[in-house]
Parts: C-alpha cells; sequence; structure tokens
C-alpha cells in the first residue's frame, strides 16, 4: 500500500481519488491580476497644463478617440509632460527623457503613480495637418505588478 493511500485511509473525510491525467477547469473568484482600468478620451482644451504652444503638443488618437495629450512646457533639456484619462481622473504623466518637444516626438516613456504609457511609432511619418507629422503607433499601458494593455494600431501625431 503506497503512502498516498495510507494518508487517504487515515483521513474519514477524504475524497475518492481519481486515476486520470484529465486536466480539471477551476474558476478563482478572485483573479490573479487585477484589471488596468480603460483610457478614456480626453482633449488637449480639457488639459490642467500649461503647454507651450509654440513647441507643439502631440497626441495619440486609436479607434477616432485621442487617449494622450504630451508636450513641453519648457525648450530643450527639460522633460514633456502627458495627460490620460481613467475613471473619469486625468492622470498627469512625466516623461523619462529630457529634451523638450523633440524627445517626445520620437515616441517618450511617460510615468505617472504607479502607471507607464509608453508610445511606440513608426520611423517614418506622413505630413498630417498644416505643420504636423502623424506616425503609425501604438500605445502601452503598464500598472506596476499588473499586466499590461496595448491600444492601437493609431496614429501618433505632433505640430511642429
Amino acid at each position: 500500500i503506497s503512502a498516498a493511500s495510507l494518508a487517504l485511509v487515515a483521513c474519514g473525510d477524504a475524497q475518492q481519488v481519481v486515476d486520470d491525467n484529465d486536466a480539471i477547469e477551476t474558476v478563482s473568484e478572485t483573479p490573479d491580476v487585477a484589471v488596468i482600468p480603460t483610457l478614456e478620451p480626453v482633449s488637449a482644451s480639457e488639459v490642467d497644463i500649461d503647454f507651450e504652444p509654440s513647441l507643439g503638443i502631440c497626441t495619440f488618437e486609436a479607434d477616432g478617440e485621442t487617449l494622450l495629450v504630451a508636450g513641453a512646457t519648457g525648450e530643450e533639456g527639460t522633460s514633456g509632460l502627458g495627460v490620460v484619462r481613467m475613471n473619469g481622473q486625468d492622470l498627469r504623466l512625466q516623461a523619462g527623457e529630457l529634451g523638450g518637444p523633440d524627445a517626445l516626438s520620437v515616441g517618450p516613456m511617460l510615468h505617472g503613480d504607479d502607471y507607464t504609457v509608453e508610445i511606440d511609432r513608426a520611423e517614418t511619418g506622413t505630413e498630417a495637418q498644416m505643420e504636423s507629422l502623424s506616425y503609425e503607433a501604438t500605445l502601452t499601458l503598464r500598472k506596476e505588478g499588473m499586466s499590461e494593455v496595448v491600444y492601437g494600431p493609431g496614429r501618433w501625431e505632433c505640430s511642429v
């Protein structure tokens, strides 16, 4: 008699052992990974940041909605700022690199609270509106200790 069988015999409430290798699907009431809030539309006119208008503003748009507004508040050597909206609240983000509007244009990584937003854009852009370049891009939203959500493909557009 094996040790496992003896352990089952010793326990009066033991369940019957099933001798097969079929997987058993279980549903957990508490998921292992929390859900990251969905990004909501935001516009440059609603953002409470004093972007320097002469330096331009960048936006990420997917499915006809602007999900990120970013810009610089100073010249080269400053970092950019961005804003996304989740659960009706604006989350202010700080660019990880200094370099003002040029650093934003190439596709920034922005950080705020426990969130990271990263723009991954194509190398070649097209003229969008007057003095604007538009790039095919994706936006990745991450929260520390959680999974990530990718938005796109969309457009990363920066006025110059």
